[in-house]
């Protein structure tokens, strides 16, 4: 019985012959090897991939990600004052869960302020920053700042419950605006 190409390399049922079921054998197994070395490349890649991420990384690097922290951190200071801010101008819309959210977010934030300057920078001038030098001089006095903050927004939330409208906004904004200014003041290059 002669086979078409359709069927060639296929294990018939009646008539198999031995050329057939040798044929479709090895290239089955030639299909399996191409699976397996395809697999242990994609394997062997990922492992390499995540080699190179635990790397340690250099001091200029390290001295990166902690500027990059520490930006984070203001900038969500900054965003989270922003919105009991915008609350306290003339025409803006008070919302008293938003307030609320904001004035805790900032009590939390305010307490890694300490954190994100425990290593100290300075010999690292590649990453742009508006830290002034004297924060590793005066780690005391941050922390005392930083504290500051966190109390004012603490007493802020409970001015809020007091006053959930916009004159407590005023209020709050008045309270909490002047602990990131003190700090700005003293430790923040112009």
């Amino acid at each position: 019985m002669q086979t078409g190409p359709e069927q060639r390399g296929t294990i018939r049922r009646t008539g198999c012959c031995q050329e057939h079921f040798t044929e479709s054998f090895f290239r089955g197994n030639f299909m399996m090897k191409r699976i397996a070395f395809t697999g242990a490349v994609l394997l062997s890649s990922l492992m390499s991939f995540s080699v190179m991420a635990a790397a340690p990384m250099s001091p200029e690097e390290q001295a990166a990600a902690d500027v990059a922290t520490r930006q984070a951190v203001f900038k969500l200071l900054a965003f989270n004052n922003g919105i009991v801010g915008a609350m306290a101008r003339p025409g803006g819309t008070f919302d008293a869960a938003a307030a609320k959210t904001a004035l805790e977010r900032v009590e939390m934030l305010s307490t890694m302020i300490p954190e994100v300057f425990a290593k100290d920078t300075r010999a690292f001038k590649g990453p742009k920053t508006a830290a002034s030098d004297t924060i590793w001089d005066n780690k005391a006095d941050l922390a005392k700042l930083a504290g500051d903050l966190g109390a004012a927004a603490k007493a802020a939330q409970a001015t809020l419950a007091a006053k959930p409208n916009a004159d407590g906004a005023k209020e709050i904004a008045g309270a909490v605006g002047p602990k990131c200014g003190a700090c700005h003041d003293r430790f923040r290059l112009k």
